[in-house]
């Protein structure tokens, strides 16, 4: 049976990181890759034919389908008419998605404020990964196809929810051959110094590093202090060349989960590279 990969489209995404990403993230024999585009609920078909030919939306979405069919890949398109993130949403239910490929490329900044939001509504409602792509990195994707996840970053939080990514990443960073790159932002944990808490923290995240380290992986354990989350997050985005960042976006509860939905957030807004982004009880696709 083969994982069905959504992949929405709207006509503004960048056709080259697209085919790219899918085919570094999505082996042929086993994955079929769903075409969605969404119509507003109001839209005749007379006026659908004519926006999307008028967008060129069409053509691009028979680009994609056949550069991907002609590579090999099992492909479909579905054409759906409603809110976006309810038909994105039920549309993985359905199928059901292994994971959904979302994009906040935009041609304006309103408009990709716009996707963003669409893109944060999914990944709260989707029961798959999101892998969310909107890298601004100056070289161009076939450059970088070799490798495209050369360093995985996974914030943590010291929690067993945010630790449930861990056999997820593993699984991953081995079929790319990646190395890991654990982050925790003691800020989150409140004063820190010598507490009981904060050596707990400490102690779990090593444990969990040198563990990884044990399967053969290349991990590094980056810990830092009193500064905003997404901020360091950020910074070490730039800092350590990150290609892919790894985290829980939910499933927490009370305070902590808005917390880490509006880490999730902001990391989505504000991020240069790609994501991926599991529910708080991750489920790998079998590809990973």
């Amino acid at each position: 049976m083969q994982d069905k990969v959504l992949v929405p489209v709207d006509g503004t995404e960048s056709f080259d990181e697209t085919l790219a990403y899918v085919q570094a993230l999505t082996p042929q024999a086993r994955t079929e890759i769903v075409l969605l585009h969404v119509l507003p609920a109001d839209t005749t078909p007379e006026v659908a034919a004519i926006n999307c030919s008028q967008d060129g939306i069409h053509d691009k979405l028979q680009k994609l389908y056949t550069a991907l069919r002609e590579r090999g890949w099992t492909v479909s398109a579905e054409l759906r008419m409603g809110d976006p993130v309810e038909e994105i949403v039920k549309m993985a239910v359905l199928l059901p998605a292994a994971v959904v490929f979302l994009s906040t490329h935009g041609r304006t900044g309103l408009e990709r404020i716009s996707k963003g939001s669409v893109t944060e509504s999914v990944v709260r409602q989707c029961p798959c990964p999101s892998f969310i792509l909107h890298s601004t990195r100056p070289e161009p994707p076939d450059q970088r196809r070799e490798q495209l996840f050369r360093r995985i970053l996974v914030p943590l939080d010291g929690t067993d929810d945010s630790s449930a990514i861990l056999p997820c990443v593993e699984k991953f960073a081995k079929s790319h051959d990646s190395e890991v790159v654990i982050f925790h932002d003691q800020a989150c944990d409140g004063p820190t110094g010598n507490s009981e808490n904060d050596q707990a923290v400490k102690r779990a995240l090593q444990d969990q590093s040198v563990e990884l380290a044990n399967k053969g992986l290349v991990v590094t354990l980056d810990m830092s202090t009193y500064r905003r989350p997404i901020r360091e997050i950020l910074n070490k985005i730039d800092e350590r060349d990150i290609d892919l960042v790894a985290m829980v976006s939910h499933g927490l509860s009370g305070n902590r989960r808005a917390l880490e939905e509006s880490v999730t957030a902001d990391v989505i807004r504000h991020s240069n590279c790609p994501l991926l982004v599991w529910s708080a009880s991750p489920q790998c696709p079998t590809y990973m």
